[in-house]
């Protein structure tokens, strides 16, 4: 490995941003975890530095998943993993699908930096401070909806919502472990991905360079909320 690479969990690293994370960070000579629905694997169930694991993170953590995140010295962990939703107005809102996705957009990430825990926590000679870093959005941001910052964009529901509960479980967790982790949400920016808006321009594999970067100069305080490729924090 490099001086600048270490082990990162990515969740959702089947797609999107998560693949392409793992696939920009393993050509940096870092070990990946890559956490993948059961079933989605690529054939070769490890490619380069990229080992996937087959978690549906919204159950509970298969024991063969946990033995090796609790094995592992974990660097980084990117709870990026997302499902998304249509309900745009209060009589669409099905109280059983908002449920399920706030399962898997929060209780998910709870559940992944749950098993990652000891890993990141494990004493070793880092040369930095272990990280958690949430994928959020700048919808998730309370500040800028009461603003009025995006009035008009037909959000859904359950997207706002769980993203605005990332924050959260960012602060929550710095409030917990600020003493021994540093913990960051990142707005990746609109993404050309299938839960990308109309319009979106960003290639995941320019935003997941651009969190490389930040995970390389590891710049500003925690807990941070921002977006990727600009050094302008986001109002919680």
């Amino acid at each position: 490995m490099t001086p600048e690479s270490g082990t990162a969990v990515i969740s959702g690293a089947g797609r999107g941003f998560g693949a392409a994370l793992a696939a920009v960070l393993a050509a940096e000579q870092w070990t990946v975890y890559g956490i993948v629905r059961p079933g989605s694997a690529p054939e070769a169930r490890e490619s380069g530095s990229v080992r996937f694991l087959e978690w549906d993170i919204a159950r509970s953590c298969p024991d063969a998943v946990s033995k090796v995140l609790s094995d592992a010295s974990i660097d980084v962990v990117v709870n990026n993993a997302a499902v998304g939703s249509s309900q745009k107005t209060l009589s669409s809102v099905d109280s059983g699908s908002l449920a399920q996705l706030l399962d898997n957009n929060v209780a998910g990430a709870v559940r992944v930096t749950q098993a990652s825990l000891a890993g990141l926590l494990r004493p070793g000679p880092r040369g930095r401070r272990p990280l958690v870093v949430n994928v959020s959005s700048r919808l998730g941001s309370a500040a800028l909806q009461a603003d009025g910052a995006f009035a008009g964009f037909g959000t859904s529901y359950g997207y706002r919502l769980s993203k605005a509960a990332l924050n959260m479980l960012t602060l929550s967790l710095h409030e917990e472990f600020g003493a021994e982790m540093d913990v960051w949400s990142v707005h990746p920016g609109a993404l050309t991905t299938g839960m990308g808006r109309a319009g979106a321009s960003k290639e995941p594999a320019t935003a997941a360079r651009e969190l490389l970067h930040e995970l390389t100069e590891r710049r500003g305080a925690s807990p941070r909320f921002f977006e990727l490729g600009s050094s302008a924090p986001l109002p919680w």
